[in-house]
C-alpha cells in the first residue's frame, strides 16, 4: 500500500522538521528522493539515502534547477512535493512589507514555481503536493500576513489542478495544523503545547510523521482518483472549540 518504488520525488525544505519526515517516509517506501533546502544539509539529508540540492525556493530559476536536475539524475521526475516554508508572527498593525513579501515570494511565488517546472517535466500519473496551513482556513491572531500566502497555496494547489489534470497530473494540498517541528516550536513552545492540548479535538500537538502520512497517501497511485483538494491534518482545530476549550472558557467566564 501506498508504494513508491521507483518514482522519483523533489521534497523541499527536506532539511527538518515535515520535510525531513516526508523526505525519509519516501525513501522508505521506495522512492527516489531528491531533498532540497536553503540550509547546506547535504550531510544530514544523504545519511538518509536520499540525494540533495542546496536551493532557495523563493527564486523561481532555482526552482527550474531543482526540478531539472531531479531528471538528470533519476530521468524523471513522479512527485513534487512543495513543503519550504519560514514563519514568524506579528499584528496586522505592525505588517512589515520585507516580512510579507518573504512569506509572498517563499510560499506562494515558491509554489507557483514548483507547480510550473514541475508539471512542464512530468508525465501522466504523476503528482504534486502542496503543504499550506490552518492559518489558511481559519482566523488566527498575529498570523495574517503568513496566512494570506498560506491561503494561497489553496488557491494555486485548485487552479494547478484544473489546468494540469488533462495532463493526468494531479494537484492537491495537505494543510497542518501545529505539528511538532523546529520552526513550530521555536518561540514559547510550552503555550504551543498548551494550545494543542487545549484547542484540538484530540488533546495533543501532531508528529512530523502522521503529517508525513498524508502526503505520502496524496503522493501514491491509491490516490489516483483525488486532485484539487485540501486535506486538513489538525487533530479536528478546524472543526471548531473543542470540550477542553469549552470547558476552560466557562471556568474563566465566571
Amino acid at each position: 500500500m501506498f508504494d513508491l518504488t521507483g518514482k522519483a520525488a523533489i521534497v523541499t525544505g527536506a532539511g527538518s522538521g515535515i520535510g525531513a519526515a516526508i523526505a525519509q517516509r519516501f525513501k522508505a517506501a521506495g522512492a527516489l528522493v531528491l531533498g532540497a533546502d536553503i540550509a547546506d544539509v547535504g550531510a544530514l539529508v544523504e545519511s538518509w539515502g536520499c540525494q540533495f540540492r542546496q536551493t532557495d525556493v523563493s527564486i523561481p530559476e532555482e526552482m527550474a534547477a531543482l526540478c531539472q536536475a531531479a531528471v538528470d539524475r533519476f530521468g524523471k521526475l513522479d512527485i513534487l512535493v512543495n513543503n519550504a516554508g519560514v514563519a514568524s508572527a506579528a499584528p496586522l498593525a505592525d505588517a512589515d512589507p520585507a516580512r510579507s513579501e518573504r512569506f509572498w515570494r517563499v510560499h506562494t511565488l515558491g509554489v507557483q514555481s514548483g507547480i510550473k517546472e514541475a508539471g512542464a517535466r512530468m508525465k501522466p500519473g504523476s503528482a504534486i503536493v502542496n503543504i499550506s496551513s490552518i492559518t489558511a482556513v481559519r482566523g488566527f491572531v498575529t498570523w495574517g500576513e503568513y496566512a494570506a500566502t498560506k491561503a494561497g497555496i489553496i488557491s494555486l494547489t485548485q487552479t494547478a489542478a484544473v489546468e494540469y489534470g488533462p495532463a493526468g497530473i494531479r494537484v492537491n494540498c495537505v494543510a497542518p495544523g501545529i505539528i511538532e517541528t523546529p520552526m513550530a516550536m521555536a518561540e514559547a513552545p510550552d503555550m504551543v503545547a498548551r494550545n494543542a492540548a487545549v484547542f484540538t479535538q484530540l488533546g495533543r500537538i501532531g508528529r512530523p510523521e502522521e503529517l508525513a502520512a498524508a502526503v505520502h497517501f496524496m503522493a501514491s497511485d491509491d490516490a489516483s482518483y483525488i486532485t484539487g483538494q485540501t486535506l486538513l491534518v489538525d487533530g479536528g482545530w478546524s472543526t471548531g472549540p473543542s470540550i477542553k476549550g469549552i470547558e476552560l472558557a466557562l471556568s474563566t467566564s465566571g
